[in-house]
C-alpha cells in the first residue's frame, strides 16, 4: 500500500525546513540571515510549528535566525504562539527565554511582569542577555551599541540586574566594555557600580578602561576611576596595549594629525583625529562633533578611509578649506597637535554631564583611543597642551570680525517672535534692531562669549594673533557691555536681520 502523497510531500518539507533552520545557526552575516529567515517564513504554519520546536537553545546566533523567521510570518499568529511559550511553565528556562527574546528584539512587543514570572532562575535573563553579548561581540565589536539601545528601553532595575549577574561569568574583554559603557550612564549609581566592578578584575582591559574613564567622566566619577585604577597598578595590573581585533576601539588612531574646524554658526566644531596611512593607502578618521553648551553631539568612526580623499598633511597651523557636503562652500579645517584636539574634546565634555546628557554611545564606545592616546603623547611632550598666545588686540572695531572668512555665516536670530507691532512705522528696522537686542539674552551672552574665546584659541593656533587678539576682545566686549553697545552684536543682529529679513518684517502683525 503505498504512502500517501500529501504525507510525503510533508515529510520532505519538514526535512528541509529542519536543513534550513540548522543552517541559520551558522551564518554570522546578519543580511544572509535575513534572507535566509525570510525564504523559511514563506513555509507558513509548518514554519511555525518548527521554530516552536528550536526555541530551547542558548546559542544568541541561532535565537537571531529565529528571530529572523519570525519577523516574516503572520504577525498575530506567531506574536500569540510565542506568548504562550513565554507564559508557560511547562517549558524550559531557555525556550521561554528565547521566546521573550524574540518578542521583545524583533517584533517589539511589550514583555510584561506576566511573561516574566516562573522563571526557575531569576537572573536567568540577565545570564543569558551577556553570555549573547559577548558571543555577538566576538563577531560584530560594535553590536554593544545596540544592545545598549535595547537596555535603554528595559525597566530603570534591569541594569542592575546585570551588573549583579556580570560577576558571576568567565572574565570576557567583551562584558569589560560593557561595564565601560554602563560607566558612562547617567544614572551615577550604575556608573559608580561598573567603576567598582572593574577595579576588581584583574586584567589590563579593566585597566585600559579605567585610564579613559577618568578623562571622561564628571570630576566626582572620574575621581573614583582613577582610584580604582590605583588600586590595580598597585596590584600589578597596567593598561597595556589592546589586541584591536578584539578591541578596536582602544587602538590610538593617531600620534600627531589632528584637523580641527572653525566654530561654525551654530556653535559646533568638529574634530578630525587622522591615523597614520597603512600599506594600502588608508588610515582610520574619528570625527567628532562637539556644541557649545551640548558638548559632544556627535561621533563617527571611519576606519578605512583613503588617504588620498582627505587633505594633505601640512606644517601645524595650516588652514584647508574642506568642500561642504552641499558643494556649494567650504569649511576652514586647522592643521594642529593630537594634543590640542584632546584637550578642546576634553573641555567640551563636561556640558554633556551638566545636563544629564551623555555623549552619544559611539563616543562612549571609541573614546579609549583619543584618552590612552593623549596620555601617551602627554607623557612624551611636557609641552602638548602649551599653546601660542593672543597677545593684545589691535585698534579696531570688533564688529570687522564678521568679514572674516572663519567667521563665515556667523548671525544671530531670535528664538521666539517679538511681541511689539512695527509694522506700520517709518523706522521699522530701527525698531526691528533695538527689538532684537532686547531680546539678546544671557544665554547667548553667555554663548557667543565662549565661541568668541574658542576663535580666538582657533586663530591664535592659525597664527593670525591678530585677529585672535580681536575676537578675544569681541569676548571681553560681551562680558562687559550690554548688547546694545557691544559693535559685534549689533553687526551679529544686522546680519541675522539682512538674512531673515521676510522672518523679522512679519514680527507682531
Amino acid at each position: 500500500m503505498s504512502e500517501d502523497p500529501k504525507i510525503l510531500t510533508g515529510l520532505m518539507e519538514r526535512r528541509a525546513l529542519e536543513a534550513a533552520f540548522n543552517e541559520l545557526a551558522e551564518m554570522s552575516d546578519a543580511e544572509q540571515s535575513r534572507r535566509r529567515g525570510e525564504r523559511i517564513a514563506q513555509h507558513g504554519d509548518a514554519a511555525l510549528t518548527l521554530l516552536l520546536t528550536k526555541l530551547d537553545t542558548d546559542d544568541p546566533q541561532l535565537r537571531g535566525g529565529l528571530g529572523q523567521v519570525a519577523l516574516h510570518l503572520e504577525r498575530d499568529a506567531v506574536v500569540a504562539a510565542l506568548r504562550n511559550v513565554a507564559r508557560s511553565a511547562q517549558h524550559t528556562d531557555h525556550a521561554r527565554l528565547s521566546a521573550l527574546t524574540i518578542l521583545d528584539r524583533y517584533l517589539h512587543e511589550t514583555v510584561d511582569d506576566e511573561l516574566l514570572t516562573g522563571l526557575q532562575d531569576p537572573e536567568i535573563i540577565a545570564r543569558e542577555s551577556l553570555a549573547e553579548l559577548g558571543r555577538e561581540m566576538a563577531r560584530s565589536p560594535y553590536s554593544i551599541i545596540e544592545y545598549l539601545a535595547q537596555l535603554s528601553e528595559q525597566p530603570p532595575d534591569v541594569p542592575y540586574l546585570i551588573l549583579q549577574a556580570l560577576p558571576a561569568l568567565q572574565p570576557d574583554p567583551h562584558l569589560i566594555t560593557l561595564l565601560r559603557m554602563l560607566a558612562q550612564e547617567p544614572d551615577p549609581d550604575v556608573a559608580r557600580k561598573a567603576i567598582e566592578q572593574l577595579g576588581r578584575v584583574r586584567d589590563s582591559a579593566a585597566a585600559r578602561a579605567l585610564a579613559s574613564l577618568s578623562a571622561t567622566l564628571p570630576d566626582a566619577l572620574a575621581a573614583l576611576a582613577e582610584r580604582n585604577l590605583r588600586k590595580l597598578r598597585m596590584s600589578g595590573v597596567a593598561p597595556v596595549d589592546a589586541d584591536p581585533a578584539i578591541e578596536p576601539w582602544s587602538a590610538p588612531p593617531v600620534t600627531g594629525r589632528m584637523l580641527l574646524s572653525a566654530v561654525d554658526p551654530a556653535g559646533a566644531q568638529m574634530l578630525w583625529f587622522i591615523s597614520p596611512i597603512d600599506p594600502t593607502g588608508r588610515c582610520r578618521l574619528l570625527s567628532i562633533v562637539i556644541q557649545d553648551a551640548l558638548g559632544v553631539i556627535g561621533c563617527t568612526d571611519l576606519r578605512h578611509v583613503l588617504a588620498a580623499d582627505l587633505p594633505p598633511p601640512r606644517p601645524d597651523g595650516f588652514i584647508h578649506h574642506i568642500p561642504r557636503r552641499t558643494g556649494r562652500r567650504t569649511t576652514p579645517f586647522l592643521e594642529t597637535r593630537f594634543t590640542t584636539g584632546a584637550q578642546i574634546l576634553r573641555e567640551a565634555i563636561p556640558w554633556n554631564w551638566r545636563s544629564n546628557s551623555p555623549p552619544p554611545p559611539p563616543y562612549r564606545l571609541v573614546n579609549p583611543s583619543i584618552w590612552l592616546e593623549d596620555d601617551r603623547a602627554d607623557n612624551a611632550d611636557a609641552d602638548a597642551h602649551e599653546e601660542p598666545p593672543i597677545g593684545v588686540a589691535p585698534d579696531g572695531d570688533p564688529a570687522i570680525l564678521l568679514q572674516h572668512p572663519a567667521f563665515s555665516g556667523w548671525r544671530w536670530r531670535p528664538t521666539s517672535p517679538f511681541a511689539k507691532p512695527v509694522r506700520q512705522q517709518t523706522n521699522a528696522d530701527e525698531t526691528l534692531l533695538r527689538l532684537a537686542l532686547e531680546h539678546f539674552g544671557p544665554e547667548e551672552r553667555a554663548s557667543y562669549t565662549r565661541r568668541l574665546q574658542t576663535m580666538g584659541r582657533w586663530l591664535a593656533l592659525a597664527g593670525d594673533a591678530e585677529t585672535a587678539a580681536l575676537a578675544v576682545a569681541a569676548a571681553t566686549q560681551l562680558e562687559e557691555l550690554e548688547p546694545a553697545a557691544s559693535s559685534f552684536v549689533i553687526q551679529l543682529v544686522k546680519a541675522g536681520f539682512e538674512l531673515e529679513r521676510p522672518f523679522y518684517s512679519t514680527i507682531g502683525t
